[in-house]
């Protein structure tokens, strides 16, 4: 969720607009940490467009920031959202009303306690039909299917894996070509 406010400075007769970016969890409201690092933007990229390249017929890919609002006490923005045709409905023009197909968050330290936890239970609760919480440091994809409204893992798929999907035929994604590709950085 974000929304602007106006930064206590007066900048030439008007107000300069600071945006703010936050999530609400249970009616707890999480502030956005700093800019994610390269590796998990490379990471939301190359999903991203494995995704589009193979499920864009058949569906929406959007990646954050979005805001995603299940009721008024949770709003999330996921790092990459599918939606498929039929579901098409629940997106507006600002945000995203009810529940996406797949949900994938890409783990960066100060997002993994809410990214594994209290946000795998929203969507859980609202009924994400998917939901993958793939680590750039470690290099794998929890792969979490909704059965009988709770999520079952059905796959952790490591960096020499391909990720397929019961539920939906598009997904068919070699691991091995994404995360070869990430930048690595010597620690500083």
């Amino acid at each position: 969720m974000s929304s602007k406010k106006p930064n206590v400075k007066e900048k030439q007769g008007s107000y300069e607009f600071k945006e703010e970016r936050f999530e609400l969890i249970e009616g707890v409201r999480y502030d956005m940490q700093a800019a994610p690092t390269i590796r998990h933007q490379q990471l939301v990229m190359y999903l991203c467009k494995k995704f589009e390249d193979t499920c864009a017929p058949d569906g929406l890919v959007l990646t954050s920031p979005i805001d995603v609002m299940f009721d008024k006490e949770n709003e999330c923005q996921p790092d990459i959202i599918y939606i498929t045709n039929e579901n098409l409905h629940i997106v507006t023009e600002k945000k995203i009303m009810g529940a996406p197909d797949i949900i994938i968050e890409i783990l960066s330290p100060s997002t993994s306690n809410n990214d594994k936890i209290r946000k795998k239970a929203v969507y859980e609760r609202f009924g994400v039909k998917e939901y993958w919480i793939a680590d750039p440091t470690h290099l794998y994809v929890d792969q979490f299917v909704l059965t009988d409204n709770k999520y079952l893992l059905a796959h952790t798929y490591g960096n020499k894996d391909t990720i397929q999907s019961e539920l939906f035929s598009c997904i068919k994604i070699d691991l091995e070509t994404i995360f070869s590709r990430l930048l690595v950085f010597n620690k500083e």
